[in-house]
């Protein structure tokens, strides 16, 4: 038996299979970055850069390997990709699919996690499994260069719950004054630790516009971060 919740608020669904919170024993390899599936020469899916401000907007953040996108659920490995994406993304979530949680036993305590999302990018829709990014921390104008900076992070989640709370791995986004995204940097050296973010409330994040560009500064439990935007490049 399959649950289905809704959550129309933020335009999306989430489907919670049956038996979800059952750990299974081993681990779970996401398909998405399977060398094998991807094979030697895939096709490559041009990223969308026009990002849209609704709840389900979120990203898929490039690093060192290519993403493979499927046209469905391919928990089993069976299928090959449609292509792949080589760059960061900008992404509309449709559906979260929590499928299973594999606790690997060698380890004290060590989770991963059968999770799939359909996504919608420049109008065509795909699966993934790769975890997104998911979490706006900051929108802020920047109108002496005519840009939007956000500031984006994974919701890394806690325990058994995937994507609840403890937003980390953040980079910096640069939208123009079309709203298409012009830059994104790469993944911050900085591990927030906190479970909740606020901006005013917790102090997490401080901002000003100097001579200098647009300066930040990310505040952690134990790590903080700083860097300066000028318009051109982000400085650190």
């Amino acid at each position: 038996m399959i649950l289905i919740f809704q959550v129309s608020v933020f335009g999306q669904e989430t489907v919670q299979q049956d038996g979800y919170y059952d750990l299974k024993i081993g681990i779970y390899q996401t398909k998405s970055l399977d060398k094998e599936l991807i094979g030697s020469n895939p096709r490559v899916i041009e990223p969308q850069t026009k990002f849209q401000s609704k709840a389900n907007s979120a990203f898929l953040k490039v690093q060192d390997n290519a993403i493979a996108l499927f046209d469905r659920i391919n928990d089993k490995g069976t299928a090959k990709p449609l292509g792949v994406l080589t760059q960061t993304s900008v992404i509309q979530v449709d559906t979260v699919f929590y499928r299973e949680i594999y606790r690997d036993t060698s380890k004290e305590w060590m989770l991963t996690f059968n999770v799939w999302y359909a996504i919608t990018l420049n109008g065509e829709q795909y699966y993934t499994d790769y975890k997104i990014h998911d979490f706006i921390g900051l929108q802020e104008e920047l109108a002496k260069y005519n840009q939007q900076f956000l500031l984006v992070a994974q919701s890394t989640g806690y325990d058994d719950y995937y994507d609840r709370g403890y937003p980390n791995h953040f980079f910096a986004v640069i939208l123009n004054d079309n709203f298409d995204m012009s830059y994104n940097s790469e993944i911050f050296n900085f591990d927030y630790g906190e479970e909740f973010w606020d901006a005013e409330l917790m102090r997490s994040v401080e901002t000003e516009m100097t001579e200098k560009g647009f300066e930040f500064k990310l505040y952690g439990i134990e790590d903080n971060f700083e860097g300066i935007w000028t318009g051109r490049e982000l400085k650190k």
